[in-house]
């Protein structure tokens, strides 16, 4: 019962800004942060609905959503690195004044996507639980 609450709260977690993500966004840099963010977000949606059973779970398209997971993930740094400024954007400046703990946070959520198991409906989601106090732990910090 655990798992399926720390599924539904990822779910929650990562639903919460996509759907008005890029809305008149004018800088280029945040719009890149946002997509990033989205592609990350729309592909944790897709495990959190597999590993919920909300949808049929595929092994193959939970490594594909994964592997999508993964590649937004190690760009994370990259698209933060220089501090873009949109009044659209959810991100907090304590990114900027607080780099080294933000890519600390960037690189255990990229260290928990590694971790997810792809292979069976009930591995995906024992292995969700860790993944979402990831993002938890970031956007609590640094995202509006």
């Amino acid at each position: 019962m655990r798992r399926i609450v720390e599924v539904a709260a990822l779910a929650l977690i990562i639903g919460a800004g996509v759907a008005f993500a890029k809305q008149g966004v004018k800088d280029p840099g945040v719009k890149q942060r946002m997509e990033t963010m989205d592609a990350m977000a729309l592909n944790l949606k897709l495990l959190a609905n597999m590993a919920a059973g909300k949808m049929d779970f595929s092994a193959a398209d939970a490594a594909a959503a994964k592997a999508a997971v993964l590649a937004a993930a190690k760009q994370v740094p990259e698209v933060f690195k220089v501090h873009h400024a949109d009044p659209a954007s959810d991100a907090l400046p304590v990114i900027w004044t607080q780099w080294d703990d933000f890519t600390k946070r960037a690189d255990a959520n990229r260290m928990a996507v590694e971790l997810i198991d792809t292979d069976t409906q009930d591995g995906l989601q024992t292995s969700l639980g860790g993944l979402a106090k990831t993002c938890k732990a970031c956007h609590e910090t640094y995202r509006q």
